[in-house]
């Protein structure tokens, strides 16, 4: 499962999740799971839910979004076409688990602005919903407390992507859930690069590029 955090800005678009994948059927997990791919240089994709879904879309999906000559509309199209059959195929193999899933595309449009387009399986990821600000957790109890979080301890008016990597690290890291973990992965999304950060369960992190 997990906890995952977006916004969109003038000049880009940042996604951060926390690092945690659990291991079905069983009480294990692995805290080293980067939830986001970066699927072109306009283009990332971030998930949450069923691992295993996402897992049978994500290479193909890269692939087409690769191609220059296919349209956002065309990406998005062949995106909700990938993650439908992925979740009618778990959904026949595993009849008796949770499927619950969501997915978002963000980047630049064919016009160079910046979006973010949230998908859920709970219309089998039929419906597009623009947003400026996203979070989601699984646990959806969980909800709750982010959102209070997010209200309260962020002020929105801030330009600093830095600050925003702190704040919504410290979000994910104050919820108390043994399927969500406190290590986060975040990218933001730039009009010619993108950068990476790592942050442990301390509040340490990791610049691979710099901003």
């Amino acid at each position: 499962m997990t906890a995952i955090i977006g916004k969109k800005f003038e000049d880009g678009v940042l996604i951060l999740a926390d690092k945690r994948v659990t291991i079905r059927g069983t009480q294990g997990y692995a805290d080293d799971v980067k939830k986001i791919i970066v699927l072109s240089p306009k283009l990332i994709l971030a998930y949450a839910g069923v691992k295993n879904i996402v897992d049978r879309c994500v290479g193909n999906l890269q692939t087409f979004a690769q191609d220059s000559a296919n349209s956002l509309a065309e990406i998005i199209k062949q995106g909700q076409k990938l993650f439908c059959s992925a979740l009618d195929y778990f959904k026949h193999h595993y009849p008796q688990q949770r499927y619950d899933t969501v997915y978002i595309l963000a980047g630049f449009n064919d016009t160079d602005e910046p979006f973010i387009i949230y998908f859920s399986s709970d219309d089998n990821f039929q419906k597009q919903k623009p947003l400026e600000l996203f979070y989601k957790t699984f646990p959806n109890k969980e909800m709750l407390n982010l959102r209070t979080f997010l209200i309260n301890e962020v002020d929105q008016s801030r330009k600093e992507i830095p600050y925003y990597i702190q704040k919504f690290s410290a979000a994910v890291r104050m919820i108390d859930h043994p399927m969500v973990g406190k290590k986060t992965y975040s990218v933001y999304l730039s009009r010619n690069d993108y950068c990476e950060m790592e942050m442990d369960e301390y509040g340490f992190c990791t610049l691979h590029n710099k901003f």
